[in-house]
């Protein structure tokens, strides 16, 4: 048996009449809203990522490659998704 209810109201009579105590459980399903990040947070969590990877890779070239990268990708670590 499966009721849908909105977040937040009670269970409908047609499940608690069905319910007693210590009889087991019951499975419930929230979906919860997807959060998006907003541009400039998508930004900076890119551009922190390349420098670790490249800082990590290549120490001594960092800046010449995160530069290079930034300007090969403009619109991505601008938090612009290509959808």
């Amino acid at each position: 048996m499966s009721d849908v209810v909105e977040a937040g109201l009670p269970a409908p009579e047609s499940v608690m009449s069905r319910w007693v105590p210590g009889a087991g459980y019951a499975d419930f399903l929230d979906e919860r809203q997807i959060r998006r990040w907003s541009d400039e947070r998508k930004a900076a969590a890119r551009r922190r990522n390349l420098e670790r990877r490249v800082n990590r890779i290549a120490p001594l070239f960092a800046d010449e490659l995160i530069e290079r990268e930034l300007e090969t990708r403009p619109a991505y670590f601008r938090g612009k998704s290509a959808r």
